[in-house]
């Protein structure tokens, strides 16, 4: 009666949510957005940048393609590579979350070429510093990005703080 047609209804809109979420999923990650960066940090110019897709693909190739990025920018600064900042965008907060603890756990794994120095708290966010490849790193979550900063010594306290301006 009533009850079965109600529930084949119900069945019937959650396939259909399912669908076009699944939709949007694919067609988000296929077309990945661009996010903005800084125009410069810690007086050093952005000298080359790319964002959307290129820059997913870039981000992607260091992480073997294990997130669901849909958004990205690579910035880099200064004539020497003195700072270069990696955006990556996720569809949910839950997920950079995520996306930040996989990059932990990978690091304490001791399989890559930082090392952990400590963690931070700015303004209630955790950050995550390293060192390696002669520069200092810092990693952290801003709503549904999760933003890597490399720069050098001299530059590396006021670029993470510029960046964690721009990226609050």
């Amino acid at each position: 009666g009533q009850g079965v047609a109600l529930a084949l209804i119900i069945i019937g809109t959650l396939l259909l949510l399912a669908t076009l979420g699944y939709w949007w999923w694919m067609s988000a990650n296929a077309n990945p957005a661009d996010v903005p960066l800084p125009p410069q940090l810690a007086g050093l110019p952005l000298q080359a940048s790319s964002q959307g897709p290129a820059a997913v693909t870039e981000i992607n190739r260091l992480h073997d393609n294990r997130f669901p990025i849909n958004s990205g920018a690579v910035g880099r600064y200064g004539n020497r590579g003195e700072i270069t900042l990696w955006v990556s965008g996720v569809p949910l907060k839950f997920m950079a979350s995520r996306m930040v603890q996989a990059m932990q756990d990978g690091i304490a794994e001791g399989n890559t070429p930082f090392r952990p120095v400590g963690t931070r708290q700015v303004a209630s966010r955790d950050i995550y510093e390293l060192t390696g490849m002669g520069q200092r790193h810092f990693y952290f979550r801003s709503g549904s990005l999760v933003i890597w900063l490399a720069a050098n010594d001299d530059f590396a306290e006021l670029a993470l703080s510029e960046t964690l301006e721009f990226y609050p």
